[in-house]
């Protein structure tokens, strides 16, 4: 049987059907580019506290005692792939700062007065500061604080902070 369709029963979308349609895709595509934007400032938050971190670590590790075990030696530059290293005394309070580039190693030594304001080299992408603290409770325990800032172009009130703590036994 052959049925017959008549223009009354023709299927088609209304002007309505047509008009909700294109605003849920429109809803859905803005929802859609702002999932993007959050979505690549986690992945660049995820990026800089992994540097950070292996940064600090390497800082960290990197603490070695000299032939005189009141005083530590810590990394400041590279020179032909060996670190340069930089003795740093252990019995009193004492702070440095090193850049660092992409692939984490130590460029030089930053003045703590050029630290807190923007840096333009495009080379340096994080700013560490280590700090020692002797431990006047405990003789013998000094307190080792990295903070690690980026991006150093920005003003330090500008920069995302990473802190990491560990504490150093003196022989």
């Amino acid at each position: 049987m052959i049925r017959k369709i008549s223009s009354s029963q023709s299927h088609a979308f209304t002007l309505v059907e047509i008009l909700v349609a294109a605003g849920i895709f429109f809803i859905t595509a803005i929802a859609l580019i702002a999932l993007f934007s959050v979505t690549h400032k986690t992945e660049r938050d995820a990026k800089d506290e992994s540097q950070a971190a292996l940064i600090a670590s390497d800082i960290m590790e990197g603490l070695t005692f000299g032939r005189d075990p009141s005083s530590l030696h810590l990394a400041t530059s590279m020179s032909n792939g060996i670190p340069v290293w930089k003795s740093i005394s252990a019995q009193s309070a004492t702070s440095c700062c090193v850049a660092y580039d992409s692939s984490c190693e130590p460029i030089r030594l930053i003045p703590s007065s050029e630290a807190t304001n923007p840096i333009l080299d495009q080379g340096i992408v994080a700013i560490a500061r280590l700090t020692l603290s002797p431990n006047r409770t405990t003789p013998g325990i000094v307190t080792a604080e990295v903070m690690v800032a980026s991006p150093p172009s920005a003003p330090a009130s500008g920069r995302s902070l990473h802190h990491f703590t560990k504490l150093l036994a003196i022989p």
